[in-house]
């Protein structure tokens, strides 16, 4: 992979991880009731999305790493607290980041579908991340930031 194109790489990855942090920190605003309240489409509660947002990224983000590690799917837990589910995706982006630099410093990120594996956690991550905003919205509440707006997120002069 050309070197030039690896900052703009790392930059769509951090993009990711600061997103869906900006989503658990309004889902934290949120009653318990409001994180149940079923909807007519994707996982049907904000709860059930963020686990499956969470659940998803711990799975490919294994294939980003120098060694691809694909843990199994951990299957959906309604009890699991918000706060546990904000510190599973903490700790999941942390490793994110830290696998897209050394899969590039082991010149292995174009390798073994791994830079596929990244850009599918973004377009993934962006089309949940739009059913919670659209569940926000339903809920009478603004939206954190609007989704897939990685032009204005990564334009510091806008």
């Amino acid at each position: 992979m050309n070197d030039s194109c690896f900052p703009a790489i790392r930059q769509l990855a951090r993009y990711e991880v600061w997103c869906n942090a900006r989503v658990f920190d309004a889902a934290a605003t949120l009653a318990q009731p409001q994180l149940f309240q079923p909807f007519p489409f994707g996982f049907r509660t904000i709860h059930a999305t963020l686990f499956h947002v969470v659940e998803v990224f711990q799975l490919w983000s294994g294939c980003v790493g120098p060694t691809i590690e694909k843990p199994a799917v951990v299957p959906y837990d309604a009890k699991m607290p918000l706060a546990q589910l904000a510190r599973w995706n903490g700790a999941l982006s942390d490793a994110f980041l830290a696998a897209v630099d050394a899969s590039h410093e082991a010149g292995l990120l174009h390798r073994d579908r791994r830079i596929n594996q990244l850009f599918h956690l973004v377009t993934h991550g962006t089309h949940h991340r739009t059913q919670f905003i659209t569940m926000l919205r339903l809920l009478g509440i603004d939206p954190p930031f609007e989704p897939g707006d990685f032009g204005g997120w990564s334009n510091p002069d806008k």
